[in-house]
């Protein structure tokens, strides 16, 4: 069954939640990531090599997303979920 991914605008402009319906981290504590070639983590990795992508926040069911001042939401968004679609499989 395909994940379902929900993203949410947040308060910040440069950030959006992308909630899933299935865990995303065993820890309940968050992970941080702001670089793809030292990023431990597949998931990260991967949404970190998307350009205009700056930071990555890991929680237990859902991901926050960091985009650079000059990346548009309407070009990153549909590009981050093919990444979580390609990382949980289809």
């Amino acid at each position: 069954m395909p994940v379902r991914i929900t993203p949410q605008d947040t308060p910040n402009p440069n950030a959006r939640r992308v909630v899933l319906d299935r865990p995303v981290q065993e820890s309940s504590r968050g992970r941080y990531f702001t670089d793809p070639t030292a990023c431990d983590d597949p998931l990260a990795r991967a949404i970190l090599e998307v350009e205009g992508v700056v930071g990555v926040m890991l929680l237990p069911n859902s991901v926050t997303v960091n985009k650079a001042n000059e990346a548009f939401w309407e070009q990153l968004q549909p590009l981050v979920v093919q990444k979580i679609h390609g990382y949980f499989g289809p």
